[in-house]
């Protein structure tokens, strides 16, 4: 697959009026859990059979939607109170246009990470804008949409709803949702502080420290170490399987009570199935990491329109000889 590159452009915020909102230029803090997420892009990929609409419609639609999403097309610094902030200032997105010169079924599945697959991704590293966007058009007539958010700005939930207002504005519609965008305020610190719960030892740990501080050779052989340990594996579980093992798991529940989700039942098996192929032994304690939705788990609840970073990290932990039971 020969990815073509053939423009590469800054998107800006387009107004309905043309007159950008009187904060232009306003610096808008990171939240405490802006801060403490990847301070890095993420990419994700979108891929659609035709019809699909032209580049041009969905460069228009990105332009209105980022006057509603605002802090996308801004940049991060340190604002005047020495904060990690966002600063509005309407630089824009990147907006690049590639072609494939054949057709999205040649090229599918994706598999692993490769270098040509890759290429179906804006870069990602030491780059300023917070958001980019590469179009890439198949000879078939299919489109992949790569998007690659700052992850700092925006988690899942919030992406999703941008993603849904560039749709709905691109097919000329209103932008909806509009974004509740107070994260400056909505997480300040109690005064006096009030630490009430053990979020050091739990969710949040000081990186080791070690000599050779300033990196080089070190980080270098340490992610090629690591490379060669992870591995990437791709399995589909069918909605007759799951179906199955969902019922299997909630078996000799009473009728009054709700049987286990999709998502806690696959979970569960995984983690089964990974203590299992470890050989870990009872009396072992094994854990799993789940990122949470913490939006309507605050209190109050915060809106599902709220723009920016309510992750929650749980930790369920089971000893390896009751996890890794068949």
């Amino acid at each position: 697959m020969k990815v073509k590159i053939g423009s590469s452009k800054i998107v800006r915020p387009l107004y309905d009026d043309g007159v950008a909102p009187g904060d232009a230029g306003e610096w808008v803090p990171l939240s405490v859990l802006d801060k403490v997420t990847y301070g890095e892009h993420v990419a994700i990929i979108y891929a659609f059979q035709p019809p699909n609409p032209p580049n041009a419609a969905l460069e228009l639609g990105l332009a209105r939607a980022l006057a509603a999403y605002r802090e996308w097309a801004g940049r991060i610094g340190v604002g005047p109170d020495g904060q990690r902030s966002v600063l509005l200032n309407d630089a824009g997105a990147r907006f690049v246009e590639a072609t494939v010169d054949a057709p999205l079924s040649v090229s599918l599945p994706f598999g692993a990470p490769s270098p040509e697959s890759r290429r179906l991704h804006p870069r990602i590293d030491a780059v300023v804008e917070l958001l980019q966007v590469q179009l890439t058009r198949f000879s078939c007539g299919s489109l992949v949409v790569s998007f690659a958010g700052h992850h700092q700005i925006a988690d899942g939930q919030a992406t999703g709803n941008f993603l849904g207002a560039w749709g709905l504005a691109t097919r000329r519609l209103p932008v909806y949702p509009i974004p509740v965008c107070d994260r400056g305020t909505r997480f300040a610190p109690r005064d006096p502080p009030l630490v009430e719960f053990p979020h050091r030892e739990a969710e949040y740990k000081a990186a080791p420290a070690r000599a050779d501080t300033d990196g080089g050779e070190h980080d270098d052989e340490f992610f090629a170490a690591a490379e060669g340990k992870v591995k990437v594996h791709r399995m589909h579980l069918s909605k007759e399987f799951v179906a199955r093992l969902k019922a299997r798991a909630s078996s000799g529940f009473p009728p009054s009570r709700r049987g286990y989700t999709t998502f806690q039942t696959v979970v569960a098996h995984l983690w089964r199935a990974i203590t299992a192929a470890l050989g870990l032994g009872a009396g072992m304690t094994t854990k799993v990491r789940i990122s949470v939705n913490g939006r309507t788990r605050m209190r109050p609840p915060l809106p599902r329109e709220y723009f920016g970073n309510v992750v929650l990290w749980a930790f369920p932990r089971a000893d390896a000889g009751i996890s890794g039971e068949s």
